[in-house]
C-alpha cells in the first residue's frame, strides 16, 4: 500500500504541471501493481495486487476511496469473503474511473482520455485475473470465509 502511495505521490509532484497529471498517477500505480504482481526475485510469481489498488485508490480520489472502502467492508462484513470485497473494488474503481474521467474531474487531456480508462481497465483486469482460483471457489462454494470456516 505505501509504497504505490508513495509512487502515486512522486508521480504527482513531478508531473504536477502537466495537463495528464492523473494519467502519469495511474502509470506509477501500474508500475507499482505490476511489480507487486511479478517481481522477478520470486520467479515472476507474486500477490494479486489488492493492498498496491488500494494504494491507487487513495492517490487519485477520496470519492473512489469512500465508496471502495465502503463496498469492501459491507461485502466482507455481509458475506466474509475477503476475495469477493477485493473483486468487488476494483471493478467499482473502473467504474468510477470512467464517471469522474468523463466528467472532467480528473487532470487528463481530452487526448489521453482514452488512455486514462485503457490503464483503469487493465488494472481491473489484471486483479479480476489474479483472483481467478478465488472465482472458482466463491463459485462452488468452497472459498475460506473470514473467521473461518466455508460456505
Amino acid at each position: 500500500f505505501i509504497k504505490t502511495v508513495f509512487a502515486c505521490l512522486a508521480a504527482r509532484i513531478i508531473c504536477k504541471a502537466s495537463p495528464d497529471t492523473d494519467l502519469y498517477v495511474l502509470y506509477a500505480g501500474l508500475g507499482v501493481v505490476l511489480g507487486h504482481n511479478f517481481p522477478c526475485y520470486l520467479h515472476f510469481k507474486g500477490g494479486k495486487g489488492i493492498a498496491s489498488m488500494a494504494g491507487i485508490l487513495v492517490s487519485m480520489d477520496w470519492r473512489v476511496t469512500l465508496v471502495c472502502a465502503a463496498l469492501f467492508l459491507g461485502a466482507v462484513i455481509i458475506t466474509r469473503y475477503v476475495s469477493l470485497g477485493s473483486i468487488l473494488v476494483v471493478i467499482s474503481f473502473f467504474i468510477q474511473m470512467l464517471i469522474y474521467g468523463s466528467r472532467g474531474d480528473y487532470r487528463v487531456s481530452e487526448g489521453s482520455l482514452m488512455e486514462f480508462f485503457a490503464i483503469s481497465f487493465i488494472l481491473m483486469a489484471m486483479a479480476i485475473w489474479r483472483h481467478r482460483a478465488n472465482i472458482k471457489r466463491l463459485l462452488s462454494g468452497t472459498e475460506n470465509k473470514l473467521w473461518g470456516g466455508k460456505k
